[in-house]
């Protein structure tokens, strides 16, 4: 299957915190105001359940960054028998306001490049909508809590994954976004609708492409409507950073204009 590439927007999303951090922190944003927000380099996923913080991604030249090592199979391969995939992760506080508009551009955006982790004909026939609008209840970003993280590191029983996590081969997902109650409304002329339904399919759907999964309902009023929305809370974005030796950042967050990072290959390289 070919790859489905997932492309990088530039937009105000928030937080006033940015990457690994070594400790729990006082909540993201403090209220609603602009103030509040802060504009940054991040990826877009689409729908996801397993793009998390810690997750490891693995650079195909000339093409971007594809999921390589899960977290929760990252944590199982180590000997630390107290860690589990949370505790590696620090939960922001949810906030709602403005910040739903900023996603629903986004998704609109995006819509050519996919924001289902389905099939390359799928994303392309939902990418037909007359019109696409999202709405979420809640979002937050997660981030990468380095010292437990990198106790997971040391304690690897992979060790060719291990060397390499530690000599900075690899990406970590140190940031995501993640977002609760989200609802995506895609409208269709009746002449396209009745194909798009007959290829996506109606009701609850457990999508997989490569290692990125999702799982949503897709709800149709007659051929016309589609309003997807997910049972759980799901990861929409992030940002990743370079993994070193000293279990730091390394050389930081990559940026959007990192030809290496701008793109999330959902189906491998």
């Amino acid at each position: 299957m070919r790859a489905v590439l997932v492309g990088v927007y530039l937009v105000t999303l928030a937080g006033c915190a940015a990457g690994l951090t070594s400790r729990s922190r006082t909540p993201d944003v403090s209220g609603c105001e602009a103030d509040d927000f802060a504009t940054g380099h991040v990826v877009f996923f689409g729908l996801t359940n397993n793009l998390g913080p810690g997750t490891i991604m693995k650079r195909y030249a000339g093409k971007g960054v594809g999921p390589e090592v899960l977290v929760d199979r990252l944590v199982a391969d180590q000997t630390l028998t107290s860690t589990s995939p949370s505790s590696v992760v620090h939960h922001g506080r949810d906030w709602a306001c403005s910040l739903g508009d900023s996603v629903a551009r986004v998704f609109d955006a995006n819509r050519a490049v996919g924001i289902l982790p389905t099939s390359d004909s799928d994303n392309a026939k939902l990418a037909l909508a007359s019109r696409i609008t999202v709405t979420v209840d809640a979002v937050r970003w997660d981030d990468l809590l380095e010292g437990p993280f990198r106790a997971v590191v040391d304690h690897l029983s992979d060790a060719g994954l291990k060397t390499d996590l530690l000599a900075g081969r690899y990406l970590i997902v140190s940031r995501a976004l993640a977002a609760r109650g989200i609802k995506v409304t895609a409208l269709y002329d009746p002449s396209i609708g009745a194909g798009v339904k007959a290829a996506l399919g109606d009701g609850r759907r457990n999508l997989v492409q490569g290692r990125v999964t999702a799982a949503v309902n897709l709800a149709w009023d007659g051929t016309t409507k589609l309003v997807i929305t997910a049972p759980t809370e799901v990861y929409i974005a992030g940002q990743f950073r370079k993994f070193g030796s000293g279990g730091s950042p390394g050389d930081g967050t990559v940026e959007a204009t990192d030809p290496s990072g701008q793109m999330l290959i959902r189906g491998g390289g």
